[in-house]
């Protein structure tokens, strides 16, 4: 057995992750202990359901090469997925479920020479990354702006900083796409950002500036897990929660809209991952803030829900909300973002707008 384990963890790289606690490993890190800890069995069948939900662009990598492995060793491999372009030249077959059967079944070559339209119908993510094309059509860009001043912060027993921005400007009425590995503070931002940390600058908004305590009232902040934030014993109560004046015919007509009407008494923890995630989308939709951050708004989200997530996005924007999505999914960076900001080791490594080259920069950084 402790062959085996020594084995194991060679293949795996994992040295590292070794003593460690799994509650302070990154999403990525507990995906490789999660695959290494089946594969240690020596299966010679592996199931995988959405492996990369909410991993990184790096942790994706890593996952392509623990199935490669698998692959030279002979294993079957079964994954369920959303998220399809990370298997693009490494699945052998691809199946279609509907209704509970299997009702297509392809190689890849047929499957990547599907149509836009089929795809869309049959509601699947595409195959092949080259074929992403930003949906706002390079779109003039306001000129308004927010100002971030002296956005620098350390979490405690923590150095160097999480956060060191000095000064940044952002456009105000935009979807503003935050990209980066897992650890480069995009997250940490976002809480700086809605005033969740205190000691953290100042944000200025239409020459307004706006301290910690002003930033609670004035932003809305969906988080990574939505379990955090949802409070109520029904879906209903949850949305009306979020509104500063109740009214059911709006909830009602939000739940339809992210088909969640049928779920309207449920209480929103017996709900689905992707199913929570919309409720909290739709809570801060209704709570008519003038800054909304999404964290990873489509995780484990399907076509069909990631295209009204998208949706919902581009119509805030046209509220003129200012909307700052933290993503791993350049498919939802495609279809609802008009701007972009890379980060990395907590600066803003660049910022620039999704116009033909802004596209190319974003794709280039999801095919590391």
């Amino acid at each position: 057995i402790l062959q085996r384990m020594d084995r194991t963890i060679s293949n795996y790289h994992i040295e590292n992750l070794m003593g460690r606690s799994v509650f302070a490993l990154s999403g990525g890190e507990k995906q490789k202990i999660a695959c290494a800890s089946s594969s240690v069995l020596l299966p010679g069948i592996m199931v995988l359901d959405e492996p990369s939900s909410n991993l990184d662009m790096a942790a994706i990598d890593d996952l392509r090469q623990v199935l490669s492995l698998w692959k030279k060793q002979g294993k079957t491999i079964l994954i369920a997925e959303h998220r399809l372009y990370y298997l693009h030249d490494l699945v052998d077959r691809v199946l279609y479920v509907k209704d509970g059967e299997i009702e297509q079944e392809y190689t890849p070559a047929e499957f990547d020479s599907l149509s836009d339209g089929t795809r869309k119908e049959m509601g699947l993510r595409t195959f092949s990354l080259s074929k992403l094309k930003p949906a706002n059509q390079y779109q003039t860009h306001t000129a308004r702006q927010m100002e971030l001043q002296n956005f620098c912060f350390a979490y405690k027993k923590q150095a160097p900083e999480s956060l060191h921005i000095p000064n940044a400007k952002l456009p105000v009425g935009e979807t503003i796409a935050i990209i980066g590995l897992n650890g480069a503070g995009k997250s940490t931002l976002a809480r700086c950002v809605c005033g969740l940390e205190k000691k953290c600058g100042v944000l200025q908004v239409n020459g307004k500036a706006l301290d910690w305590k002003a930033r609670l009232k004035h932003c809305y902040m969906v988080m990574q897990d939505t379990s955090h934030q949802l409070f109520t014993e029904s879906v209903t109560a949850e949305i009306l929660l979020s509104m500063d004046d109740e009214d059911e015919t709006v909830v009602e007509q939000i739940l339809e809209q992210f088909d969640l009407l049928e779920y309207k008494d449920r209480h929103p923890l017996s709900l689905s991952g992707g199913q929570k995630q919309r409720v909290a989308i739709a809570s801060a939709i209704v709570s008519n803030r003038e800054i909304i951050v999404f964290d990873e708004p489509t995780s484990g989200l399907d076509l069909k829900h990631m295209r009204e997530v998208a949706q919902s996005l581009k119509s805030l924007a046209g509220q003129g909300k200012t909307l700052l999505v933290i993503t791993h999914d350049p498919e939802l960076v495609m279809a609802s973002c008009s701007y972009v900001i890379h980060m990395e080791k907590g600066q803003i490594k660049e910022n620039y707008p999704l116009d033909v080259n802004g596209a190319k920069k974003v794709l280039n950084f999801f095919r590391i």
